[in-house]
């Protein structure tokens, strides 16, 4: 798929590689691109949507870290335990994201957005990155209570409303690394949207959101040499299962890092025979690659 100048040369990863960033280099057939971008992405939760309430686990949510300053430049998703998770891995309780990036109007995916934006936005900007048709979802139902306030919150709130196949460019805070995603409607209960990163046009990163198995939507998400996808034990419309993200992975015949989320607690967690595909945890950390 990625030709020409975008080539770049793979070898092996060390086993120290290995160890920091969660990929397993066991496979023979499995090989990571030298190739590296910019940015590591952070896990913060993997937790189902009962998960944080029941067994206080953050949701599931993710960091995008600039490599050379550990700042985090997108947070994805912002779920219950979301905030305190990036502040306990970055060891640095007055960290804020950049920006947010909100999939969908669950509360295990959007529950912490009223307060951060009660507690941030009469300090800051608060910049939010959605799908289109989610932010009047956000808005008037997640955040209403806001509206009750003395102060306008909303007045340091900036909403991005991204539409399907549309470039949407990131704010790095680097001159030297240029992001933009592009997002896609995904197959759920609620509106929900996936996405992928790119950084100097090069795509480094795919997000599911909440997706049962679509066909057109994994092939979307494949475009990139790192995928997100969301799994569970059993199929359903909202979620796909281990099984369909293996079955899928093994018809495409491209090499990909596959890492799965949402998949609830430690002792849920599943495997999976080949090494390109892994569940990922809490506080592991990945190491982006370009596309080969």
């Amino acid at each position: 798929m990625f030709h020409g100048s975008e080539r770049t040369s793979i070898e092996h990863s060390t086993d120290k590689q290995s160890e920091k960033y969660g990929i397993s280099i066991n496979d023979d057939d499995v090989e990571v691109l030298t190739g590296i971008s910019s940015y590591d992405l952070l896990c913060l939760g993997v937790g189902k949507g009962a998960t944080a309430v029941y067994s206080n686990q953050a949701s599931s949510s993710f960091a995008l870290l600039h490599r050379s300053t550990n700042e985090c430049i997108l947070l994805i998703d912002i779920g219950l335990g979301s905030i305190f998770a990036l502040q306990k891995y970055l060891k640095n309780p007055n960290i804020k994201p950049r920006q947010i990036f909100v999939s969908h109007n669950h509360t295990d995916h959007s529950g912490e957005l009223p307060v951060y934006i009660a507690n941030e936005a009469l300090k800051s900007i608060v910049c939010i990155y959605c799908y289109i048709g989610i932010q009047p979802r956000l808005r008037q139902n997640r955040c209403a209570e806001l509206d009750s306030s003395t102060t306008d919150l909303f007045h340091n709130v900036k909403w991005i409303m991204c539409d399907e196949l549309q470039d949407v460019e990131l704010d790095s805070g680097d001159p030297n690394s240029k992001l933009k995603i592009r997002v896609q409607r995904s197959q759920h209960s609620e509106l929900c949207a996936g996405f992928i990163l790119y950084e100097n046009d090069q795509p480094i990163l795919s997000f599911s959101g909440d997706s049962g198995f679509n066909a057109p939507f994994y092939k979307f998400l494949w475009m990139a040499p790192t995928i997100l996808v969301d799994g569970r034990t059993t199929s359903t419309y909202e979620h796909a299962s281990f099984d369909e993200i293996l079955n899928f992975y093994n018809t495409t015949g491209e090499q990909r890092q596959v890492f799965v989320y949402h998949y609830g607690l430690e002792n849920e967690k599943p495997t999976f025979p080949i090494a390109s595909i892994s569940a990922i945890s809490p506080g592991q950390s990945i190491q982006l690659m370009l596309p080969q």
